[in-house]
């Protein structure tokens, strides 16, 4: 359903929640809300977090009750029969208004490596009439889908109506020990000051990717290239969370990082200019499976330069080249190129910075290559 082809009742429904959406997602975004505002009466709900024993798939790829917020986004950077390198990102959220009322966004774009342009479309949706919702395979909100065919395999597809010649429909696959976990059994703490502010987390870093890409009228095959899912849950009904994110004064950076030696990496950092020292957190998996966790001070720097770019839409400035060190590895991150910020305050209220990345550097002193996403939502 989209804004060209409603009815006028629809379309005050639309602006009611494009209102009020990115309040609510600046409020609980990063595993956090408003206990008040947002939660049951704690002493009726069951603090499922309590019984959470560690991932059970294919049942956890879709989205879970009791949690406040929740969001499976894949991404990848793929070569195509055509001769064209595109990149793509696919994120599917919820959030509640209220206890019971939920609204899907979805975030979606392709990025042309070779041409240098980045297209974007998005989406919300509330979980009304089918337009928006799940069941025990699929997750889908308006024109946007995913669904899971099996343990390690999922297919997803955006078509959206309002932009023809413009979508994915991509088949991907993995095997069970392709799935990274990240903290202590998936428990991924977002600080060390505070332990109540973590979330379930587990990646699958190189899903094997078919199908295809659709770009300005034309149809793109996939060759070769592998897809990164991402997907997290937290801030559990009844929890005792109180963290205001609000705030422009918030701002956190993630990478993935594909290398060509078989190593797989994740870092973020996550900070406020009440408290300028971001905390930083990361994930190594190793060519030979062995994973590593970054979750002590001063193990895992990841640092931007002094160069930026400014979007001519946002005008916010990116910094959009990093190092990522540990004593494992020194790694250079420098996008593809600089236009692949997408403008989401219509939808997440959120404008950030996503897309592709070439990473070189050293990893147990053997230098390596490879590529990756990097996201980027500064204060302001």
């Amino acid at each position: 359903m989209r804004l060209s082809n409603i009815d006028q009742k629809t379309k005050s429904r639309r602006k009611f929640l494009s209102s009020v959406l990115p309040i609510l997602f600046l409020s609980i975004l990063f595993f956090a809300a408003d206990q008040d505002r947002f939660a049951a009466d704690p002493a009726k709900v069951e603090h499922k977090d309590k019984a959470f024993k560690g991932f059970k798939f294919p049942q956890d790829h879709l989205f879970h009750k009791g949690y406040k917020v929740e969001w499976c986004y894949f991404i990848g950077i793929l070569d195509t029969d055509q001769g064209k390198q595109l990149g793509y990102e696919l994120s599917f959220f919820r959030a509640y208004l209220g206890s019971k009322v939920a609204v899907y966004p979805v975030h979606f774009a392709i990025s042309d490596m070779s041409d240098e342009t980045h297209k974007f479309t998005q989406t919300l949706e509330r979980e009304l009439g089918d337009v928006a919702g799940q069941n025990t395979t699929s997750l889908w909100s308006g024109d946007y889908r995913m669904e899971v065919t099996g343990p390690g395999s999922i297919t997803i597809s955006a078509f959206p109506r309002t932009e023809a010649g413009f979508g994915l429909e991509l088949e991907l696959s993995s095997k069970p020990k392709d799935v990274l976990v990240h903290g202590k059994n998936g428990k991924s703490f977002k600080s060390r000051t505070n332990p109540k502010f973590y979330s379930h987390y587990y990646s699958v870093p190189r899903m094997e990717t078919k199908g295809s890409l659709y770009l300005e009228g034309k149809e793109y095959n996939v060759r070769s290239g592998t897809s990164w899912m991402d997907h997290e849950w937290s801030s559990p009904e009844g929890s005792e969370a109180n963290f205001d994110l609000s705030s422009k004064d918030i701002s956190w950076d993630w990478i993935c990082i594909q290398m060509e030696d078989g190593s797989d990496i994740m870092a973020f950092n996550f900070r406020s200019k009440s408290s300028p020292v971001a905390e930083t957190f990361g994930t190594y998996r190793g060519p030979d499976g062995k994973v590593i966790l970054f979750e002590k001070e001063n193990e895992l720097s990841f640092q931007s330069e002094d160069k930026t770019w400014k979007s001519k839409v946002t005008n916010i400035s990116y910094k959009l080249k990093w190092k990522l060190i540990s004593d494992r590895f020194k790694l250079n991150i420098s996008p593809k190129f600089e236009e692949q910020e997408f403008d989401a305050r219509s939808s997440t209220g959120l404008a950030y910075w996503e897309g592709g990345v070439n990473v070189s550097g050293e990893i147990d002193g053997k230098t390596v290559k490879g590529i990756g996403y990097l996201e980027l939502k500064p204060s302001r």
